[in-house]
């Protein structure tokens, strides 16, 4: 097979949302020529398999269906799917979400344009039942980055320029392969970990100022149920990251950047994502959060960017770093939390 681009579709029990993800994608203006889509079904329980079984049957010159005999998450699925994949590019999709028709004619047509790792656009926020909501505001012009030194790399990384998910990218499968970017299995926010891979390989990325993913704002998906005990997962998924990152060397060269990043994304994260997925925060949780942030990052105090990246209140919310808060404490801090974000 001579595709361009090979789709990622990690699927679980996703009968009722599938169609229109596996739609958007036989109506896109590349052609489906052009195409290769490799569905995991990860050992669903309701008919999700069957609708797979049936595009495949229907499109079998460029629809692939691998079944996973086990559930195995969203991390296996995508590795397993990247090994199968022979499409010079490669674009991640998620079951219950869905592309403008445009999308991957649009992400292409630049990649093409220049010696780019990936392409990226914006997506929105959409219930599927109303207006969508865009995510960024546009900025009037797409952004051509070229990292080619530490300092541009810890820019990049700090600023977050091509925001903290694997979908609505575009990848060339050899940046993949060459940098070893890959998945962590068996847990959630597996992504977390490949996206900082990402920042720290990439070396031209381009970001254009166009909305082509629509993220399905599903209350019954893994990372908004709520209540959940495997929210607390993102711990050791960050912890595993900080692992890699120690592995790969670039604590020696961008220590200072991963400190503030992981200040930021890691440590106000978990607890924004805490707050709002829990009903009462297990103290517990708070103090293996707190401990294992400073087992990375002794004294935030000391980092010479968190003040230049850290709003106020992101600033109040690290001094809990300093000194831990008792239980009462901790709700404080959540209900200010939960007042000052909306968490999606």
């Amino acid at each position: 097979m001579n595709e361009k681009i090979s789709v990622i579709i990690p699927c679980y029990n996703v009968e009722k949302y599938i169609d229109r993800c596996l739609d958007s994608l036989l109506n896109q203006t590349v052609g489906l020529e052009c195409l290769e889509v490799i569905l995991v079904d990860d050992a669903s329980t309701d008919g999700t398999l069957d609708r797979l079984q049936e595009y495949e049957r229907e499109y079998p010159e460029n629809v692939m269906l691998i079944a996973l005999p086990q559930n195995s998450r969203q991390g296996t699925a995508r590795n397993i799917a990247m090994q199968y994949a022979t499409g010079e590019y490669i674009t991640f999709v998620d079951s219950d979400d869905w592309l403008e028709a445009d999308c991957l004619e649009r992400l292409l047509s630049r990649m093409q344009l220049g010696d780019y790792d990936l392409v990226s656009c914006n997506f929105y926020r959409d219930r599927g039942d109303d207006a969508p909501i865009p995510v960024c505001e546009t900025s009037g012009a797409d952004k051509d980055i070229l990292i080619d030194t530490d300092e541009k790399r810890g820019t990049f990384l700090m600023c977050m320029s091509m925001g903290l998910t694997v979908w609505g990218k575009l990848y060339r499968r050899s940046f993949l392969e060459d940098k070893n970017i890959f998945f962590l299995e068996g847990c959630p926010y597996e992504d977390r970990f490949t996206i900082v891979l990402m920042y720290l390989n990439a070396r031209r990325v381009a970001v254009l100022d166009y909305i082509g993913y629509h993220y399905f704002v599903n209350e019954n998906s893994t990372i908004l149920t709520t209540g959940a005990s495997y929210h607390s997962q993102i711990i050791e998924v960050d912890n595993r990251t900080w692992l890699e990152c120690e592995e790969r060397g670039y604590l020696r060269s961008l220590r200072a950047e991963l400190e503030c990043y992981f200040l930021l994304i890691g440590y106000l994260g978990a607890l924004k994502l805490f707050s709002h997925r829990y009903e009462e925060v297990p103290y517990e949780l708070y103090l293996k959060l707190r401990e294992d942030t400073l087992a990375k990052v002794p004294d935030f105090r000391q980092n010479p960017y968190i003040k230049e990246y850290a709003t106020e209140f992101n600033y109040s919310v690290l001094a809990t770093l300093l000194i831990p808060l008792d239980e009462g404490g901790l709700k404080e801090l959540v209900q200010a939390i939960r007042k000052r974000y909306e968490f999606r």
